[in-house]
């Protein structure tokens, strides 16, 4: 019996806390998103640390200094321009300081209280499935 897997690309991004506010970025289309992004296919047989160390230093600078805490988030979305799923990991960062240089990807950045700020569906790409997963991490249903 033959069996039809589905095909992802797998994302690596990062919750980074200073204090109780979490970074997050806007991108091109106004959107918030997360540090971090896809593993390049070269990328196979690298820790998912450095992945990640390799992604934050393109979005966010070199300058910038973190320790890296535990997988916090995990889940899926549908990237329908390129018609795949992509699974997302999010872990946990605490800021540990240096000046934030975004990359193109993004277009500014603000440090948000998760828990009081008034995120909606429409601020997030592709689906719900991220605003979904932010929501029950953050305790907001």
């Amino acid at each position: 019996m033959k069996r039809d897997y589905a095909t992802y690309q797998v994302a690596l991004k990062i919750f980074l806390r200073k204090g109780r506010n979490i970074l997050f970025l806007k991108d091109e289309n106004g959107k918030w998103d997360l540090p971090g992004g896809r593993i390049d296919n070269v990328e196979g047989k690298m820790p998912l640390e450095k992945i990640l160390a390799r992604e934050v230093r393109e979005e966010l600078g070199r300058k910038v200094k973190y320790d890296l805490g535990l997988p916090a988030v995990q889940f899926r979305r549908f990237i329908h321009s390129r018609d795949i799923y992509n699974l997302i990991t999010i872990y946990e960062a605490i800021y540990r300081g240096g000046d934030i240089k975004l990359s193109h990807e993004h277009t500014s950045f603000e440090w948000l209280n998760p828990k009081t700020y008034p995120f909606r569906r429409n601020q997030f790409s592709n689906d719900n499935e991220e605003y979904k997963a932010l929501m029950k991490y953050f305790g907001r249903k």
